[in-house]
């Protein structure tokens, strides 16, 4: 969609927050017509009507259509890796129980919404420069709540982790999305990854720390 005017977006840094106020409620009400109709019966009129916030004034806030799709989106995962990050982490308690419990709420999250599966694959497709530091956004609270997760054990492989278990999980939730599989069959694929990935973790910290002594005298 083209853009409604050339003007740049207002920065979120310098808004009011009666400005805020009426951008929240245009991200609430794209996700809930996400939700309720998927993304391509979305049309800017339906949002303002459904909001309350003049057309024009929506354009102040978001350069385009896509634009304000991809901070519905970016909102909407923010809330599954806020949960995770103000959480209290004992970093000796282990964290594949953690993770797996993460992935389980992400999949339900996509099962309940499946046309917010359908937005995140046409976001991250996109080549627009608002969507794609909206969806780096995304990608780098899901980096932080892995990270968090990932507190106890070595840290030079988490960086591995983290792309392994993340190119898993929006493959799952494609196939979910589209059908070609279920949120069990997705759940316990993910999860078998997951006990790989983290059970070899445990193994190399768990040697790493066997009789450094002995190393020492070697």
């Amino acid at each position: 969609m083209a853009d409604a005017d050339s003007q740049a977006p207002l920065p979120v840094g310098l808004m009011t927050s009666s400005q805020l106020a009426r951008r929240a409620r245009l991200i609430e009400t794209v996700i809930q017509l996400v939700a309720k109709s998927g993304t391509t019966a979305i049309q800017m009129r339906d949002v303002t009507d459904r909001s309350g916030v003049a057309l024009g004034t929506v354009y102040r806030y978001f350069r385009s259509k896509d634009h304000l799709l991809a901070a519905a989106l970016t909102e909407w995962q923010g809330k599954l890796t806020r949960r995770v990050l103000s959480s209290n982490r004992d970093e000796n308690e282990d964290s594949l129980p953690l993770v797996k419990d993460f992935l389980r709420r992400v999949l339900q999250a996509f099962d309940r919404a499946p046309g917010m599966a359908v937005l995140m694959m046409q976001m991250t497709a996109s080549s627009d420069p608002d969507v794609q530091q909206l969806t780096d956004q995304s990608g780098s609270g899901f980096d932080a709540a892995f990270d968090h997760l990932l507190a106890a054990g070595p840290r030079d492989d988490v960086s591995y982790i983290r792309l392994a278990i993340g190119c898993v999980l929006v493959d799952a939730v494609n196939r979910m999305s589209n059908g070609r599989a279920t949120f069990q069959e997705v759940r316990g694929q993910v999860d078998g990854v997951a006990d790989i990935l983290l059970s070899t973790r445990a193994r190399r910290s768990g040697s790493s720390r066997k009789d450094p002594s002995a190393r020492a005298s070697a």
